[in-house]
């Protein structure tokens, strides 16, 4: 962002990277093996291979990118981007990389990206048991707006729904 340029988004921008040598592309098929490696490592629920090809190869909503360090993938964030709503699908961090900000740093680093390319709010769903993401998130602006319960029906657990903005549309 130019320092002519006033920021009108309800979140904050991305803080300053205090890790050398990280850099965010887009998401390739060629990337996917090692995110899946990392999904396997981070999440009791991981994603198939499948499922970021498909999002990643066939998917017009989606949008995909990964965090390098040195050359080496270490993170990953996509959205769908639905008209001017932005659903966060997935967010991480490899473990050995944790606690330097850089989670806090990839999901403004997306929001920004998303608003870019036209998302105006942003919502995502979170095990209701993740207190560190769910911290994160409120950290940049989302708020609790709902529940689904038993989301996560291979762990029996509830998803928190957060938004960012003004409050999704009620019937």
């Amino acid at each position: 962002m130019t320092a002519a340029k006033i920021n009108h988004d309800p979140w904050p921008p991305p803080p300053e990277l205090k890790v050398d040598g990280v850099v965010l592309v887009e998401m390739e098929p060629g990337h996917v093996d090692r995110i899946v490696e990392i999904e396997n490592e981070s999440f009791p629920i991981p994603w198939e291979p499948e499922a970021f090809e498909h999002d990643i190869e066939g998917n017009e909503l989606a949008h995909y990118w990964i965090l390098e360090k040195d050359g080496e993938i270490i993170g990953y964030a996509g959205i769908w981007l639905i008209d001017t709503l932005a659903h966060l699908t997935t967010i991480c961090i490899e473990q050995n990389h944790r606690g330097l900000g850089l989670g806090r740093w990839l999901l403004l680093e997306v929001m920004r990206l998303g608003a870019d390319l036209g998302a105006k709010r942003f919502t995502l769903e979170v095990r209701e048991s993740n207190d560190n993401a769910i911290k994160l998130y409120e950290s940049v602006g989302y708020r609790v707006a709902g529940r689904r319960e038993k989301y996560y029906k291979e762990i029996n657990e509830d998803a928190l729904v957060m938004w960012t903005g003004s409050e999704p549309y009620r019937d």
